[in-house]
């Protein structure tokens, strides 16, 4: 027993030490999960690589247009379209125009003008000129800019018959949508439109995808059985 006392006893430092290198060894041994998933690390990649690449095409491709006519340059006017015209020089002479039956405006200071079949851009050039001669402008500004297009109509098998406002690449299903859908008696394979330019009384046979033109009225026939 004496001699067991009389031993010298291990430097608190070293004690110190093996306690650190046994933590270090149960740590490295320890294969428990924590539940997380460890990303691996991506490989080297040079990042001027990426550069040359195309960006992804997500419309159509280029040069490629929509088939539906927008309200532009090649539209001409009918009864119920309406346009602003814009005199920079005399606010006074600026308005808002409803295209009549008739297929005219009362201009002001100008009076009645006929405007059915032309484009914006030539009722532009036809008032500057109009003004110029009449000497209420010597160099006439203005602009001539469409509101809005004539309503479409709808008849038939729909929940609502009429006239409705136009938005631009209009197509009969979503006319059918615009006038409450179709009622359960409704054909729908021998959809007609009667043309607003057409010379004729003539309806031509249409699909749900077929573009509606302002002033066009579709007709929804009532299924045979």
């Amino acid at each position: 027993m004496s001699e067991f006392l009389r031993r010298p006893r291990p430097a608190k430092a070293a004690i110190a030490g093996v306690t650190l290198v046994a933590l270090l060894g149960v740590a490295a041994c320890d294969t428990r999960t924590t539940g997380v998933w460890q990303l691996p690390m991506p490989p080297n990649r040079d990042a001027a690589t990426f550069n040359n690449l195309a960006a992804p095409i997500t419309g159509p491709a280029l040069g490629q247009t929509n088939d539906c006519k927008q309200a532009g340059a090649g539209y001409r006017l009918g009864a119920g379209d309406k346009i602003r015209v814009v005199v920079l020089q005399d606010t006074e002479f600026s308005g808002d125009y409803e295209v009549n039956a008739s297929g005219g405006i009362s201009v002001r200071m100008l009076g009645p003008v006929q405007v059915v079949g032309k484009t914006v851009g030539e009722i532009e050039e036809y008032l500057r000129e109009r003004y110029r001669e009449q000497g209420y402008l010597v160099s006439p500004r203005l602009s001539v800019e469409l509101v809005s297009m004539r309503p479409f109509y709808i008849v038939g098998e729909v929940a609502r018959s009429g006239q409705f406002p136009y938005v631009n690449c209009l197509r009969v299903i979503q006319a059918v949508a615009i006038a409450g859908g179709f009622t359960r008696r409704a054909g729908k394979t021998r959809l007609t439109i009667k043309r607003f330019y057409s010379t004729s009384a003539e309806e031509e046979y249409v699909t749900e995808d077929t573009l509606v033109e302002p002033g066009d009225v579709i007709r929804i026939p009532e299924r045979w059985f």
